[in-house]
């Protein structure tokens, strides 16, 4: 007998513009409320109109670590869309089109292009709506309404969502969904009568709902909301930035929720003018951020290299897209890594890390400002379009403990004492007290030119009174902080089988699909499914420059074979694993705008698993 499924997706695919976000925003926390943990994956071409749009949801009733390939039911707004996406459909799989004949609750089975048996069925939505005089616009709480009735889900917390929704709405916009989610119902209800023996087992292979059972509090966020809450958690004053996708969501929920906080937001012109002001605020004294995307950040190197020499801390976010160039703008890739590590001209310190998921998204962009400040560098915080744009069900209380502490370093904020302020006096760690303009005693000269510990610009040729170079002694002291971050920085986690002797070596938010492939793995040779196996570790990245390569050498020499999972084409860990003693055996390497689906990542590592 076939089991019931741990996890069921549905995908929504349309054209752009007729709601396909939309419907995907409602039926996902619709299943939210109904006590499921849930992962939205959004993916669209970059079109105003046209094209095809897709929104797929996981849902289970444990946290989704990552999303799959393929579908258990897709929702087709039209028959192109049904011939785009049909084999992403899961074999048994159920299809379910508008195509504006009035048979309602016609059905039949049918072969798609790589041999994928599934059924079909066909609803004349539009039409019902329009006899019923109801708007074509609230389709998406009809098709809702259906596929919850069509998995015996209770269509009640639909309706609670709705009214909640459209609460400062007309009346006859909240009854118009609400008699839209009725007619949806009836139509599952005929659906269900009609269906054959395929579509009712799928059916019931679904989660049961645990609405009844719910006991904890979730949330259900983006990577750029729990970046944009951590910044303002993180007493965040200033955020600026040229709407970039996939980081332009930072910008509209600062702008929507944050200057209710004392947050300025400024949407500038340029992403050269996106970071001129933030460093302007950040040496102000202001707590201030940018973010951008790969293209941004090219631009705004001359400026990172900058800070680094006038030592002014300041975060820059990069949610990274396809490159080179303008590559695919509105999908994902894990291609900026040595970017961020060598962006903007000459030597200078700088700190590269990246989030895994929403809840390190949070707890590490408040992180990135604490490091600024203490080490007067800037931060480079890789995020990516899979994992800023995802939405993730998370456990409420997961993120209220996340209690991180606000750290400005070495910030002067009284009256300095000293009439002869060394703004860049020279120490063992390479950090100089720091003060803000206008504070008595603290006058200096915030200097990008090559300077002396007042800030007074100097030659090649300038001496100390010691018949020092200056500049040797200057760019040693900034070199320092380096040397300070690689002994204090935190080492990449380790979870998994910690007796294993092969490890799987990600960063960023690669962490989900990793973990759900290492618990499959590990499962699956615990319970002897597979022969002459052995369990696998994951070592994943958080932080990912600078690193200590003596550090990580104690990792991995306890590893006999070591496989780097990246999403671009070069494997751009490589050099640090080799640098650390890892032996790296094989990589697997994704590039095609997509993040790597759970089945797919699984089917990869078994395969290389099999040969040894």
């Amino acid at each position: 007998m076939t089991k019931k499924s741990d996890q069921f997706s549905i995908k929504i695919v349309g054209p752009a513009g007729s709601g396909v976000k939309s419907t995907g925003q409602l039926l996902q926390r619709s299943l939210q409320r109904l006590g499921f943990f849930t992962l939205g994956y959004l993916g669209y071409p970059s079109l105003i109109r046209g094209g095809q749009n897709s929104y797929q949801i996981d849902f289970a009733q444990r946290e989704v670590e990552a999303t799959k390939s393929t579908s258990n039911i897709l929702l087709a707004l039209n028959k192109s869309s049904l011939k785009a996406y049909q084999t992403t459909l899961e074999p048994g799989g159920l299809a379910i089109i508008d195509d504006g004949q009035i048979n309602s609750g016609k059905q039949e089975t049918k072969t798609s292009e790589n041999e994928t048996t599934f059924a079909t069925i066909t609803l004349p939505i539009q039409q019902t709506l329009v006899a019923h005089q109801l708007p074509i616009i609230v389709q998406n709480s009809f098709l809702v309404g259906a596929v919850l009735e069509l998995l015996h889900y209770s269509s009640q917390p639909l309706n609670k969502l709705l009214r909640e929704t459209f609460a400062k709405k007309k009346q006859s916009i909240i009854d118009a969904n609400l008699q839209a989610v009725k007619l949806g119902v009836q139509a599952a209800q005929t659906m269900q009568l009609k269906s054959n023996q395929q579509t009712k087992t799928l059916v019931q292979l679904a989660p049961t709902s645990p609405h009844k059972q719910k006991k904890v509090s979730t949330l259900t966020l983006t990577g750029n909301d729990a970046l944009a809450l951590g910044f303002i958690k993180a007493g965040g004053q200033f955020y600026s930035a040229y709407p970039m996708t996939p980081s332009t969501n930072i910008l509209h929920f600062l702008k929507q929720h944050g200057e209710r906080e004392g947050l300025v937001v400024r949407q500038a012109a340029t992403e050269i003018e996106a970071i001129g002001v933030a460093v302007g605020a950040s040496y102000a004294g202001a707590r201030s951020m940018v973010a951008t995307s790969g293209g941004g950040l090219d631009l705004m190197s001359e400026f990172i290299s900058m800070t680094a020499t006038t030592e002014t801390p300041l975060v820059i976010i990069d949610a990274q897209r396809t490159g080179s160039g303008t590559g695919l703008p509105t999908w994902t890739e894990q291609a900026d890594l040595n970017a961020a590590k060598y962006t903007g001209h000459g030597e200078f310190p700088r700190i590269v890390i990246a989030p895994g998921d929403v809840l390190e998204a949070y707890a590490l962009v408040q992180q990135a400002l604490n490091l600024a400040d203490e080490y007067q560098v800037p931060v480079i915080l890789l995020s990516d379009k899979y994992l800023s744009e995802s939405v993730f069900t998370l456990v409420q209380e997961n993120l209220e403990q996340i209690k991180i502490p606000i750290k400005r370093g070495a910030l002067v904020s009284k009256q300095l004492l000293k009439q002869d302020y060394l703004r860049y006096q020279l120490t063992e760690t390479g950090i100089s007290p720091r003060t803000v303009p206008g504070l008595e005693g603290g006058l200096h000269i915030a200097n990008s030119d090559e300077h002396d510990e007042y800030g007074n610009s100097i030659e090649a040729t300038s001496l100390d009174k010691d018949n020092q170079p200056i500049r040797i002694k200057m760019q040693t002291k900034r070199l320092q902080k380096l040397k300070t971050l690689k002994a204090k920085l935190p080492l990449p986690q380790v979870s998994g089988d910690k007796k294993a002797k092969i490890a799987l070596v990600g960063w960023g938010s690669t962490k989900g699909v990793l973990e759900a492939v290492v618990k499959k793995i590990n499962q699956a040779t615990q319970e002897k499914q597979v022969k002459k196996q052995s369990k696998l570790a994951l070592v994943h990245f958080t932080y990912l420059y600078p690193l200590d390569h003596q550090r990580l050498n104690h990792i991995f020499k306890t590893f006999d074979r070591v496989i780097l999972v990246e999403n671009n084409s070069m494997g751009q860990l490589k050099e640090d694993l080799l640098l650390a003693g890892a032996n790296l055996t094989d990589m697997i390497l994704k590039f095609d705008g997509e993040p790597f689906f759970t089945d797919e990542l699984l089917e990869k590592v078994n395969h290389i698993l099999s040969k040894t």
